[in-house]
């Protein structure tokens, strides 16, 4: 389960947000010519894309465990594999690795790895390990023995209140090999997985089985938070990013962007 440095920040204003996103995403309506004797022939079309997702969310954040088909392609656990270890690898979670072990250390969490570069280290391997266990667990073993989805399924359009209820239930609700919805024991177990083997590697203090569960606990509100991302991000990104410019009359269009209608 990867965690993200804006989680607390989006929790607050991302369904605000995202309800804007909707709403400027709304075409407006095209003002009718009075002066139009006769009926044209209709102009070019452009074709939006079906998948209209970016690469990165916020620029940043890597899209490997999200889809936007509605029925996409059965991954092999060698693809769930591939995602699991390109999403461990990707510079974001390396840096984002990076940021959250110097905050643990400004605030001395798990005291027992100590202060000073040494300490740093296995604050940094200690997460990076809690993130890569999680993914194999929870992205690929599990999953691949279960015959589960492990990405998320991103709606994209429709009533707000829908997307973000669908968000909200991912870490309980999955889908499997087959498109069918199931009760999410990829992700649940993977997660618990994850947290159990964190007792060989933490401080004397942080383990046991009341920590091991307390930090399960603690991660599906922030799956939530990182579904609800998934979901709205790119909408807000759009928000932010210059449309591109509709193709002018008379100028050249290919013909995989645009549909030419006959005049009736």
């Amino acid at each position: 389960m990867k965690t993200r440095l804006i989680h607390l920040l989006l929790l607050f204003w991302l369904p605000v947000s995202a309800s804007w996103a909707q709403d400027a995403s709304q075409p407006a309506p095209q003002a009718q010519s009075p002066t139009s004797p006769t009926a044209l022939p209709d102009s070019p079309t452009a074709k939006s894309s079906a998948h209209d997702r970016p690469p990165r969310i916020f620029w940043v954040i890597p899209t490997f465990t999200i889809t936007e088909s509605k029925q996409p392609a059965k991954l092999s656990p060698k693809q769930k594999l591939e995602i699991v270890v390109k999403d461990t690898i990707d510079p974001y979670t390396i840096g984002f690795t990076a940021v959250t072990a110097g905050i643990a250390q400004a605030n001395n969490d798990m005291k027992g790895y100590g202060q000073g570069a040494s300490g740093y280290a296995k604050r940094f391997a200690a997460s990076y390990t809690d993130q890569a266990s999680a993914g194999f667990f929870g992205g690929f073993l599990i999953p691949s023995v279960l015959h589960q989805d492990p990405r998320y399924y991103r709606q994209g359009s429709g009533p707000f209140a829908s997307r973000f209820t669908h968000a909200l239930i991912r870490p309980l609700v999955t889908h499997t090999d087959s498109g069918r919805r199931d009760f999410n024991w990829s992700g649940l177990l993977g997660s618990l997985a994850a947290s159990a083997l964190s007792n060989t590697y933490y401080p004397q203090e942080e383990r046991g089985v009341g920590k091991t569960f307390s930090r399960w606990g603690m991660g599906i509100p922030l799956s939530v938070i990182d579904h609800l991302i998934d979901e709205f991000g790119p909408d807000l990104q759009h928000m932010v990013t210059p449309q591109r410019k509709p193709t002018e009359c008379g100028s050249p269009a290919s013909a995989s962007e645009v549909s030419i209608h006959p005049p009736n």
